[in-house]
């Protein structure tokens, strides 16, 4: 049987996510979502899921993006940060962690601290992902697995995106992108099965990530492989006027108005796919 989460990353991260969150759950269009301990807007999303009756969350693991950690002081993870934030984006933390800048050890207390801050606002957590998928980076992985045993959390996204989306608009920037986290992702299912942590068995919403329409996302259901697949997207809300000036965030619109459209149900309403949560995915 095939089954399908559809999981939004990225909550707590805004304002305009939060709103997005909000929509997809009233109108049944997820089934996951992934909050951003230290985003800006944490609180907030965690009200909103209190609010609908939704008791379970996973967490974004994030080490990028320029929030600022849950740590305290920042000094205590001084070399994850700059000016007591995280590196922009994914590329200054690769150069970090290329330069073997980056400790372990404070590594560990900075993600320990993000899971025990989403379990301290009530929540189950049922799931590990990160931000940018800096999980799948060596050593990185090993602290997710640690923190999944030590806090009960039975999965961990494993973002292996099935080949056959590449086929729907092809774009050598996001073939080079997906090529990359490929290689970091191969053997990480054989390391998260020998440690008794599930995953998911196909991934989907990198190659197309920030442009998923009914098109893709029709694309992407007839095409799920066996087992789990998971889907991350990234819907938002936001203002006409940033609409007109951000491609970026037409494009996170584009991925709301997807989900709630409901085009895509059609495919569960035949029985072709099950929707299931990251808990029963697991179980």
């Amino acid at each position: 049987m095939k089954s399908l989460i559809i999981n939004i990353d990225d909550a707590g991260s805004s304002d305009a996510v939060n709103k997005a969150v909000k929509k997809c759950y009233l109108s049944g269009g997820v089934t996951g979502i992934s909050l951003i301990a230290c985003g800006e807007r944490f609180r907030e999303a965690c009200t909103i899921l209190h609010d609908l009756g939704k008791p379970e969350a996973g967490v974004h693991l994030t080490l990028t993006g320029r929030f600022t950690p849950c740590t305290k002081p920042s000094s205590a993870i001084e070399t994850l940060t700059h000016k007591g934030s995280f590196a922009g984006n994914y590329w200054g933390f690769m150069l970090l962690y290329a330069q073997k800048r980056l400790r372990p050890e404070q590594v560990y207390l900075e993600l320990s601290n993000q899971v025990k801050r989403v379990k301290e606002e009530g929540f189950r957590v049922t799931h590990l992902d990160s931000h940018e998928h800096i999980h799948m980076f060596p050593g990185i992985l090993d602290i997710t697995i640690k923190l999944a045993s030590e806090f009960n959390i039975p999965y961990v996204r494993l973002p292996l995106e099935n080949t056959a989306v590449i086929r729907k608009r092809f774009s050598i920037i996001d073939f080079l992108r997906h090529a990359g986290l490929k290689v970091f992702s191969s053997g990480a299912e054989k390391v998260m099965s020998r440690a008794g942590i599930k995953c998911n068995d196909s991934f989907l919403g990198h190659f197309h990530s920030g442009r998923i329409d009914d098109d893709i996302l029709d694309f992407m259901l007839e095409n799920l492989a066996d087992g789990v697949n998971e889907l991350a997207i990234h819907p938002a809300v936001f203002p006409p006027q940033l609409l007109k000036e951000s491609q970026a965030c037409r494009n996170a619109q584009k991925e709301l108005d997807t989900l709630i459209s409901g085009r895509w149900k059609r495919h569960a309403d035949a029985g072709k796919v099950r929707l299931v949560t990251h808990g029963e995915a697991a179980g």
